[in-house]
This record gives structure tokens, sequence and C-alpha cells, in this order.
């Protein structure tokens, strides 16, 4: 009679002999392998920029007037009147802006309405006179004042130290299309009148958006901004942009080491590049408000790979001490080590995002804040993304390229083999990769091979003796 052993109980692991189950990330026993599939994770990232730089290109992004320069114009509605996009852009299409961008901002509780267009002028007379003016005043555009109607006065005040003259005045005119124009002199207050304007697109959309709104022109806010001032804005936007990569580079250099900074600024121009892209596809406008989104995304980014760079920097004093894993496996640990961690900061910094998005643009119309939210959004998921699926990954490939982890994973590769020679008396080839199926450990790591199960030979039965007497 041959008595099988009862087979050794299998320990519960998640991810190697079950699948993993919500309480396992709550309780953060989770065991994904991540390092192990980052050639999927390579794919799809290299998906994701591709088509985002390709929409860049083929789309472009809807810069504002802050960064292109153009007109913006402003104006309440009147008399209980409700406003619609529709209407706006229908106006403006007859005047020869189809393509300016509109938005009707809405109060909470039962405030008026207020229309906001915003359209690139390519010639306007009033703003021409406005240059002018400003740069022989020495001052910036907008403090020219320009006059409502078909008729009216400049007003500025030129800077300190200038004392204006009338043939000066006039002599800055030349070019313009003002005719016969008085100017009057107060000391540093100048003012010129004109009987008649020339005709002026600003004017006339300035007046259709009066008529509409059933408000005065006087009432239409108008503000112009130069093709000079949005080319700045752009280059300080780049050179913040700049900066703040430098310093990024300086303190994770200092803080880990150079290639932790080279992992973490490669996360970061990808989520970059992915954000673009979202703006690109869905032509969200761009604002400075978009450049301060995208400098808290990149804050939020960092933060999460500091997170997991941190926890890597601790697992890897011990690493080559010990020996039981390679350096990618320990970039898995950490991985699975941080993960709830990330996941919940990402959650919670959404909410407040998504409550920007839904309930303050949506229902309250406050869509001031709008590009904010918008980058906001797709910037952490983007930013918990790359955290652990393009940072960690190119730091495990490169640091696996040194020697000494090099030699520890060939070493780890061969203790497998020789513990199972030395056990079944047979030569065992060590497997190509790490981590096949059959060779884990309680953290998915590489181990031994199982040693093949063994039958007991039961003792036969002895016939029972008879009894005394």
């Amino acid at each position: 009679m041959t008595i099988t052993a009862p087979p050794p109980e299998i320990e519960d692991i998640p991810g190697v002999t079950r699948r993993h189950r919500p309480s396992d990330l709550y309780h953060e026993r989770t065991n994904f392998q991540f390092i192990k599939h980052s050639r999927r994770w390579l794919i799809l990232s290299s998906t994701l920029i591709v088509l985002s730089l390709l929409l860049l290109f083929v789309r472009g992004l809807n810069l504002g007037i802050d960064f292109e320069g153009g007109t913006a114009w402003q104006v309440p509605m009147k008399g209980g009147k409700t406003a619609s996009v529709a209407d706006v852009r229908s106006l403006l299409t007859t005047l020869g802006f189809g393509n300016a961008n509109v938005s009707v901002l809405t109060p909470p509780g039962s405030g008026a309405q207020t229309i906001r267009v915003e359209a690139r002028v390519i010639s306007d007379p009033i703003v021409e006179v406005q240059t002018a003016l400003a740069n022989y005043a020495g001052i910036d555009v907008a403090a020219v004042q320009v006059p409502q109607g078909t008729g009216g006065s400049f007003t500025f005040t030129v800077k300190k130290g200038l004392t204006p003259t009338e043939a000066a005045v006039k002599t800055a005119l030349n070019g313009t299309r003002l005719t016969n124009p008085t100017v009057k002199i107060s000391g540093g207050n100048v003012t010129v009148t004109v009987a008649k304007l020339p005709p002026s697109q600003v004017q006339t959309v300035a007046a259709g958006l009066a008529k509409y709104a059933g408000a005065n022109v006087n009432d239409v806010s108008v503000t112009t901004v130069g093709p000079t001032w949005g080319h700045e804005v752009s280059q300080k936007a780049i050179k913040a942009l700049i900066i703040f990569f430098f310093v990024l580079a300086a303190y994770l250099a200092v803080r880990f080491e150079w290639k932790m900074s080279a992992a973490a600024i490669i996360a970061v121009i990808h989520d970059i590049i992915f954000t673009v892209g979202v703006y690109a596809l869905f032509h969200f406008q761009v604002s400075p408000a978009t450049v301060t989104a995208f400098l808290t995304i990149l804050g939020f980014s960092l933060y999460d790979t500091v997170v997991v760079f941190d926890k890597v920097g601790e697992f890897q004093r011990t690493l080559t001490a010990t020996g039981r894993s390679t350096y990618g496996e320990m970039v898995n640990r950490s991985l699975n080590a941080v993960l709830m961690r990330s996941v919940s900061t990402s959650l919670v910094a959404l909410l407040p995002v998504v409550s920007l998005l839904i309930v303050g643009s949506g229902i309250l119309g406050a869509t001031a804040l709008e590009d904010f939210a918008l980058a906001l959004a797709a910037g952490l998921f983007i930013g918990s993304y790359s955290s652990i699926f393009v940072a960690a990954p190119l730091l495990a490939w490169s640091k696996e390229r040194e020697p000494q982890y090099r030699a520890l994973a060939e070493r780890r590769r061969r203790v497998p083999a020789a513990a199972a020679s030395a056990s079944l008396g047979v030569p065992v080839v060590a497997p190509d990769e790490p981590g096949e199926p059959g060779e884990r450990t309680t953290l998915g790591i590489p181990g031994p091979p199982a040693v093949p199960r063994t039958t007991i030979q039961a003792r036969p039965r002895q016939p029972r003796g008879k009894k005394r007497k």
C-alpha cells in the first residue's frame, strides 16, 4: 500500500498564487510586475508622445491674446437679457471675426451675465494712434485713453522728465490715419481731439456687442495687447521652464544621483508633451493661467517621482549586501511599497480640480478658472502615470547596466540553478529571464525551483501473533 504525503499548504501571495483584490491595494500587499513589463509601458508612452507631437504640429495651439497679441471686448448684459455663445458668434461672423473666442461669464446668484470676446485685429487705426502716442510719451499703450463713438479725444500723460509740445505730438501722429487733429497741452497732460475717427474694427465690434447686450458703447471694456508684449510673455514663460529644469536637475542630483535626476526630467518632459497634446486635441485656449498650471503640474509629478526614488534609495542600501534580488526587482518592490500612497495622493488632488471643472465652470459659470483646472486635471493624471511607468523603468534600465548590478543579476540567475543541482543531483540550467513562473518568492522575486514531490512507502503490516494462555 502506497501513502502519498499531503500537498503542502499554498501560501496566499497576491499576484503569484491568486489575482489581486482591491483590499490588497488598501493593505499594501500588491505584487504588480511593473518593471518586468516595462516594454509595454515604453510602447504606450512612445505612442502618446508621437500622437501629442502630431497634434501639436497639425492642429497647433490656441494661444490667447496674452501670447499672440490681440483685442478683448467685455460688456455686461442689460435689462435682464441672457447671452448665447451661438448668437454672439453669429454677430461676430457678420463683422468678419468668425474665429474669435467667445465666452459668457455667469456670476453666482442672480447677477447679470457678461460677454467676453477675444480676437486678433490685424490692423486697426485706433490702435495705431494709441501706439504712436504711447511711444512718444514713453508710457504703456493701455495708458492712452481712447474715445468712444465717431469722434472724441485721446488723452494721456507723458512720463516724468518729458515736456510735450504740439509740434512733437503732431509729428508722432504722422503715418496714422487721423485727419486735422487738435492738440491741447496742460503740463504733462495731453489731449488730442478729432472731429471724426477713421473706421475702426475695434469700435465696430464694440458697437455691435453693445447693441446685442442692450448697453451703451461706453459700457464696453476694450483691452488691447500688442504682439511685442505677447512675445515677451512667451519668452518669459520659456525662461521660467528652463530655469525650473536646471534647478530640478541640480536638486535631484544632490539629493539622489544623476541617473535619478535624468529619469525624473525625462518623465517631466513626457508630462509636458502629453498635456500640450491634450490642449492641441481639444483646442483649449492657452493663457497665462495655463502656464501657472503647467508649473503646478510639474510639482505634483515630481512629488510622486521623489517618493518612489526615496523608497528605491532606502532599499538600495541593502541590495548589494544581501544579493537576494536584482536592481530591477528592488525597484519593482519599491513601486509596490508606495503604490497606495501615490494613488491616494493623486485622487485627493484630483477631487478639487474636478469640482472646479464641473461645479465651478459647468454649474456656476466660473469660466475664469477653466483653463487652470483643465491643465491641472490632465497633468495630475499623466504625472501619476509617469512616476510609475516612465521614471522608475528608466532608472532600472540605466542602473542595471552598471557593472556591480550586472554582476548581481548574473549571480542571482545562477543561485537557483546551483540549489536545484544540489537537491536533485542533476544539472539544471538557470532561466534566461528572472521571475519565470514557478520561481517566485513572496515578493515576486525569483527563488529556488520547487523540489519534486516524493512518495512515502508504508511499512508492510505484520501478522498478529496468537495470544498466550
